[in-house]
């Protein structure tokens, strides 16, 4: 188990930082992994309580995981809160949230994925200090025996680091590029999603309100069919008319891959500031970390994206 040599992906005022499980089980392998990076950066990880017996395909029951987030947000000793992994589940916690003390305490919350429920429920009551980005039990396990594997866990945990720090260029990995899909500059708030996890908060009072913001999106295995459903319906439901720009990010693994430049064409042409695709942002690795909220500075020329910083 390799855990030295790992760049430190919070700055120097975090030292502590609560570890929830509001989704899916982690597996316990990758998570002491993750876990162990944590703490040879000098990081103290404190993880949430999980019961022996596992409640369905959750790590909790929706009051424990519930519990166990207030109780980091509640911590003085705590600063930053960081998912062990994604799955299901975020969603039956939103009405156990104290939001309250999450908008007085102001922590940072990391993870992607499921996350994007609580991403957006937070966006919603006016917190904007997470990040989209790595999880304990997923990506900060990475295998890095090889060098390719160290460089793309190094990428990772850098791109975390750097989204600390606002006014960031993005920087992709070598040999990736984005695409520009429709021309445009614009200066708005940044909001990262997984596409579907988003979409299933519509005609929710979670749902926030992202009138003006540029909307980061990706997704997993998830046929051709079924992202041209999940966009038709942001379509509908006023968000993507509302955008003020939007970049595709990673959509790996899913049917019929050969229609979506056509389809992510289609879209962008609905959008009235500029997009781009090709990102390398959610379910990839290595993988660009998108602060949630934040401003971006979004500049596409005919060809190039010209810049993407936040």
């Amino acid at each position: 188990m390799q855990t030295q040599n790992t760049p430190n992906p919070f700055p120097p005022r975090v030292r502590k930082v609560g570890v929830i499980c509001p989704a899916g089980r982690p597996d316990s392998a990758r998570l002491e992994l993750g876990l162990a990076r944590m703490r040879a950066c000098g990081v103290e990880p404190v993880l949430c309580p999980l019961p022996e017996e596992r409640p369905r395909y959750f790590a909790d029951t929706d009051g424990g995981r519930a519990a166990a987030l207030n109780t980091f947000l509640a911590d003085p000793e705590i600063d930053a809160i960081i998912a062990a992994r994604g799955g299901f589940g975020c969603a039956r916690l939103l009405d156990a949230i104290d939001f309250e003390l999450a908008k007085r305490r102001q922590v940072p919350l990391i993870g992607y994925s499921d996350v994007t429920v609580l991403h957006a429920a937070f966006y919603g009551k006016g917190i904007s200090t997470g990040f989209s980005g790595p999880v304990v039990a997923v990506d900060l396990a990475r295998p890095a025996e090889s060098g390719a594997d160290r460089g793309a866990l190094e990428f990772t945990v850098d791109s975390l680091r750097r989204a600390w720090t606002p006014g960031q260029k993005v920087t992709v990995p070598p040999g990736t590029r984005l695409d520009v899909l429709k021309p445009g500059r614009i200066a708005a708030p940044v909001f990262p999603a997984t596409l579907s996890v988003l979409v299933s908060l519509l005609g929710t009072p979670h749902m926030p309100d992202l009138s003006g913001t540029v909307l980061v999106l990706e997704d997993v295995n998830e046929a051709a069919y079924r992202i041209d459903r999940y966009l038709t319906q942001l379509e509908q439901a006023g968000v993507l008319a509302g955008a003020a720009g939007l970049v595709f990010a990673s959509f790996k693994g899913g049917e019929d891959a050969e229609w979506l430049p056509d389809l992510f064409a289609e879209f962008a042409a609905k959008i009235d500031g500029p997009v781009a695709a090709g990102l390398p942002y959610g379910h990839c690795f290595p993988m660009v970390t998108v602060p949630v909220g934040r401003t971006c500075q979004f500049v596409c020329g005919d060809r190039t994206v010209e810049r993407l910083a936040w």
